[in-house]
């Protein structure tokens, strides 16, 4: 591993560096670090930063999730942005900046999660416990994972692509001190090794829930921390540990329960697992930046960039009366075409819905999804599904549903698709199934896994400065 002392240098360099000299508090507040990690107070405002820093657009503030999205087959991306045009028709170059923003601020997460770990155990502070240190450092480990995770889902092919053995993204797993390492790359499992690490290192530390709904939604949890741990497991195909963490979570029945509507995407409820906070002071997401203000059409408040795709309208006319599609609205699109929009985001003006990352929904399609493809065709499969079409107000289904396997497992996959559109989930869910992001159009032959415009780039400033990533720039870019 290579080392320079010069700390002007750019890119992943010049976070280190910012992480280094300050770490935000609050999105108008920093501190020099020397000062954050020396009593609970600055700790907890460190820890503060770090979810802060999740809040912006590059991250888990909306972009990275409406990718998620509209790559797929289940949104049009016919805004004016070219950079993200870019990624919808698949011609994504190396110097785009978004994606280089992405790159950045994912980065600037970890290294402020890196601190945080590095540096609370060892505040000497009468009251600041051992156990109040300890959650912190679990907070600071459940973020760094989901970080990691979001991070090498977009630059990586899925494991299911060479075994998990492609280049997934450099680890850095230190705090900056003065010295900048430039790491190589990583492959998908070594990530996905850290990420399972971190998850099971900090269960045992995190709370179960707080004092308040915002706290219990919008921190660390033992149940985010398994919902995550369920999430990996069945994007690695192991279905046995996928079903049993999902399990953990529903049965933590109250604290996760379905809610009996659909009007939760704007507050916390116990729908909720981990969703990023926002609020009309304590956003990043100003102007055009959040998730309402992609796919609401202007007539509701928003920019009408994300409207469905005729793939996703198709998929609910098959049983028009789903109350999720209902939850919807035509209007005019960026493009002037009159097209169909998702009205699951209320608040396109404020930007104040909070970021759904983990819903107790998914662990009901993990857990279902995973026993269908341990075992066949079973009832808890079914009962969890119907859990979910009853809500929706669609007919149940019976064992004599299907006749085999894969019908069940398809099924659950649609069921999934309709479920969780427009939260960033059916990029990696087709990826994972070995399935194009799209079945028509011109792009539909380049969107197969392995495909190299399914992934982003390496942004080319970080290949540029950084010697150990030569040479490890993904195919095709």
């Amino acid at each position: 591993m290579k080392h320079i002392k010069n700390l002007m240098v750019i890119a992943l360099a010049t976070v280190m560096i910012s992480c280094e000299k300050e770490l935000d508090i609050l999105p108008e507040q920093s501190v020099a670090d020397n000062v954050v990690f020396t009593d609970k107070a600055g700790a907890q405002a460190a820890l503060n930063g770090v979810y802060s820093t999740a809040q912006l657009i590059n991250v888990f503030g909306s972009q990275p999730q409406i990718m998620g999205d509209f790559q797929a087959d289940n949104v049009e991306f016919v805004g004016s942005f070219p950079t993200l045009q870019e990624i919808f028709q698949f011609t994504t170059i190396s110097t785009n900046v978004t994606v280089a923003g992405w790159w950045q601020d994912h980065y600037r997460v970890i290294l402020r999660a890196n601190s945080v770990i590095a540096r609370v155990p060892g505040i000497q502070q009468t009251g600041f416990t051992d156990a109040e240190k300890k959650q912190m450092v679990a907070e600071a480990k459940f973020m760094r994972a989901l970080t990691y995770f979001q991070l090498v889902n977009l630059f990586a092919q899925p494991v299911q692509i060479n075994g998990g053995n492609s280049l997934g993204v450099p680890l850095v797993l230190s705090e900056f001190t003065g010295t900048v390492e430039f790491p190589a790359r990583n492959t998908v499992n070594e990530v996905h090794l850290q990420i399972k690490k971190d998850l099971e290192e900090a269960i045992p530390d995190l709370a179960a829930t707080f004092a308040t709904a915002a706290d219990t939604r919008g921190r660390a949890t033992k149940g985010a921390a398994r919902a995550l741990l369920s999430r990996l497991h069945l994007y690695r195909n192991e279905w046995t540990e996928a079903a049993s963490y999902a399990n953990d979570v529903i049965s933590a029945a109250p604290t996760y329960v379905l809610a009996s509507n659909y009007n939760f995407y704007d507050g916390n409820t116990a729908e909720d697992i981990f969703s990023i906070q926002m609020t009309t002071t304590d956003n990043s997401r100003t102007g055009a930046g959040g998730w309402a203000s992609y796919y609401r059409p202007a007539a509701n408040g928003g920019r009408g960039d994300c409207p469905f795709t005729t793939d996703l309208d198709l998929a609910f006319q098959a049983e028009p009366s789903d109350k999720r599609y209902l939850a919807s609205a035509t209007g005019v699109a960026a493009d002037g075409i009159s097209r169909r929009f998702t009205l699951k985001f209320p608040d396109a003006v404020n930007n104040t819905d909070n970021a759904p990352i983990i819903r107790v929904t998914e662990m009901y399609l993990n857990r279902a999804e995973a026993l269908a493809e341990k075992d066949g065709i079973n009832q808890t499969s079914i009962d969890l599904m119907n859990a979910l079409r009853t809500r929706a107000g669609l007919p149940t289904w019976t064992l004599a549903t299907f006749t085999t396997k894969q019908q069940l497992v398809d099924a659950i996959l649609n069921e999934r698709r309709k479920e969780l559109c427009f939260e960033g989930h059916r990029r990696m869910d087709l990826l994972r199934k070995g399935k194009a992001l799209r079945s028509a159009g011109p792009t539909a032959g380049i969107s197969k896994p392995g495909d190299p415009k399914v992934i982003l780039p390496i942004p080319q400033r970080e290949i540029d400065i950084n010697p150990s990533l030569k040479g490890q720039q993904n195919p095709g870019y």
